[in-house]
């Protein structure tokens, strides 16, 4: 072989080479198992959400995994703007500031799962984010699951608004460990209204068994009436048996509740051990959910001028009911009493009856 021809096949040997590597380098990392099954390594990955609620124009941070080459992230099928993918690990995106108005019935006060869409894959959570507009809602969670049929109330500092309690999996977002109270549905006292702009309510979750970090949180109305500007996120965990109280006994077991004030309602004595712990205690009144419906929702209402006696014995006078859905003359039976105490509550077995007058 003449030197013409060895540096000819040299160079094709090289080309060859060259062509192969290219080509190599080209192709998705590929993982094969026992089945000779071929998938992509670097496939996103999603770990993460926060924060669990969120309202429209705000910003939402995804944690994860092979955030490369991300064309798209939907929550549900809208697709949301302004993505910053500041990491293979981290991308921030903004939910649409507007919705068609064809989709708000679907959309607003749900709860779906994020999608990151790369060039290789597609990623979806096991992480839901829910959607709030004109509601204080929130998430609540234990050992990073999600707490389900929590109560939650909020009240107006000022002037005691209490709202109607939804268990996390019920009326709104429907999803476990969310929990949704509409401001529409919100009692001033005086019958439903629109809340005014700037009110202000302490939010605070309750469960018989449970405590919660932080015990209580506050939110804002927006000026608009329709926005909540607050933190609305909770961490449970199981409290101890012995440091609950426990009540013995209820008497009596039949009283009123009168509208207007002063607060004259009939006073109710707990008996039982370690009411020292007591700090609130809350009435749950049940009502139809809607008229002439067999099926109810418990609302709660604070109690007020609670006296405690000794360790074993506690007092309380039943609150005004008009500030919850209530007919004049009617007896609510199977009524709950719930004592809330510096972290942590507990659900009373016993059960009395409350004639609203």
């Amino acid at each position: 072989m003449n030197k013409a021809r060895f540096f000819h096949a040299m160079k094709s040997i090289i080309f060859v080479i060259s062509v192969i590597i290219v080509l190599t380098s080209c192709r998705q990392p590929l993982d094969i198992d026992a089945n000779r099954t071929i998938t992509p390594t670097n496939l996103p990955e999603i770990i993460d959400v926060t924060p669990r609620v969120t309202q429209l124009g705000d910003r939402i941070t995804i944690v994860g995994n092979n955030f490369v080459n991300v064309r798209n992230v939907f929550w549900d099928t809208i697709p949301l703007d302004s993505l910053t993918v500041s990491s293979p690990n981290r991308i921030i995106a903004r939910v649409p500031s507007r919705f068609d108005p064809a989709q708000i019935g679907r959309f607003y006060n749900q709860a779906y799962n994020i999608s990151v869409v790369t060039r290789v894959g597609t990623a979806q959570s096991e992480q839901f984010l829910g959607m709030s507009f004109g509601s204080i809602a929130g998430y609540i969670s234990i050992d990073n699951t999600p707490l389900d049929s929590v109560i939650v109330v909020a009240v107006h500092e000022a002037k005691n608004w209490v709202t109607q309690t939804i268990t996390s999996n019920g009326l709104q977002l429907r999803s476990p460990g969310f929990y949704s109270m509409p401001l529409s549905n919100i009692n001033t006292g005086s019958g439903y209204s629109t809340i005014l702009a700037g009110a202000d309510f302490k939010v605070r979750p309750f469960l018989h068994g449970y405590s919660f970090v932080p015990v209580e949180r506050t939110v804002i109305v927006d000026r608009f009436g329709n926005k909540i500007n607050g933190e609305t996120e909770f961490t449970a965990k199981r409290l101890p048996i012995t440091s609950m109280p426990e009540v013995h006994s209820i008497s009596p077991i039949n009283g009123s509740s009168f509208s207007g004030s002063p607060e004259t309602g009939t006073i109710i004595t707990l008996r039982g051990k370690n009411m020292n712990a007591v700090k609130q205690i809350m009435v749950g009144v049940p009502y139809p959910v809607s008229f002439g419906s067999s099926v109810t929702t418990i609302r709660y209402v604070e109690t007020i001028n609670i006296r405690r006696e000794s360790d074993e014995i506690v007092q309380f006078r039943i609150p005004r009911l008009d500030r919850t859905i209530t007919v004049s003359g009617r007896t609510y039976t199977n009524c709950q009493i719930y004592l809330l105490l510096e972290n942590g509550s507990y659900l009373a077995p016993q059960r009395i009856s409350v004639t609203y007058i």
